[in-house]
């Protein structure tokens, strides 16, 4: 009988996670997702912590074309 393999070979390489984005001054949306963040964090919801990363990172500013990437 064989037994089938259960490990990967070679073992998957990680990479670090991108820097934490900074609220983008004078917006508000940016401003409050900041501050959800910091508060998910003292709850220790990591999940919602990358949520607010996310959606600070995807929010548009200026006009389109010119906007930040």
């Amino acid at each position: 009988m064989t037994i089938p393999r259960t490990t990967m070979s070679p073992a998957p390489v990680l990479g670090l996670l991108p820097a934490e984005p900074g609220p983008v001054a004078g917006c508000a949306a940016c401003q409050g997702l900041a501050r959800e963040r910091e508060a998910a964090r003292a709850a220790r919801d990591g999940s919602r912590v990358s949520d607010c990363n996310v959606l600070i990172r995807a929010h548009p500013h200026g006009p389109p074309g010119q906007r930040p990437r």
